[in-house]
């Protein structure tokens, strides 16, 4: 009815991929422990909310273009693919050092910035933007994809992911934080995960019939 395919293992892999370390969680952190509780339920806000964004885009945009053409379901299927598994070599190769979270002296012009900063930095980030068109439309039912409702339904559940992580990730902030520099493993324990899981998607995506 709602034309999604899997949503169990939608649920899954999102959850994988939003707790694994990146440049949201280092920034609602970083901000939580710098400016206290209050900065980074803000950021988290803004940082979901530029998801939305995404989803809005995906939705209406990648719809309307698979509506128009089998060839543009082909395209965009194979870069999709390409991409995830790109992320997912990235991921599992990677070998760079823990981040290092602590508190660090930042200025705040008010709670309004730290809103629109984060939703920016998110907006703004054209990786996102690929990652939703590449994410999204696997697990949506062929004869669904040209409809935007399936990319809302998927798309806002992330967002609800990403805000119960991040509103999580700034009210423990500081308990977080030495729970990562503590365990200098678990980044990279994290991004193995996250690698296997993009590269078994990007498969997944490059096998769907269209």
């Amino acid at each position: 009815m709602t034309g999604i395919d899997n949503f169990s293992a939608f649920i899954l892999s999102a959850i994988i991929i939003i707790i694994t370390p990146g440049i949201d969680t280092i920034l609602v952190l970083t901000r939580s422990i710098s400016g206290g509780k209050k900065a980074g339920i803000y950021s988290a806000i803004g940082v979901s909310m530029g998801l939305l964004v995404h989803t809005f885009a995906a939705a209406f945009g990648l719809s309307l273009i698979l509506a128009k053409s089998a060839l543009a379901f082909m395209v965009v299927k194979y870069l999709g693919a390409a991409y995830l598994i790109y992320m997912g070599y990235k991921a599992l190769s990677s070998k760079t050092e823990p981040t290092e979270l602590k508190s660090a002296p930042v200025q705040y012009a008010g709670i309004g910035k730290m809103f629109w900063t984060a939703f920016l930095s998110d907006v703004l980030n054209p990786k996102i933007a690929i990652f939703f068109l590449a994410f999204l439309p696997q697990f949506i039912l062929i004869s669904a994809r040209h409809n935007p409702i399936p990319y809302l339904i998927l798309g806002v559940a992330i967002f609800l992911i990403a805000l119960i992580w991040c509103f999580f990730l700034a009210l423990m902030g500081g308990r977080v934080a030495k729970l990562f520099n503590r365990n200098a493993n678990a980044e990279n324990w994290l991004n193995k995960i996250s690698g296997a899981v993009f590269v078994i998607l990007g498969i997944k995506v490059a096998l769907t019939k269209a």
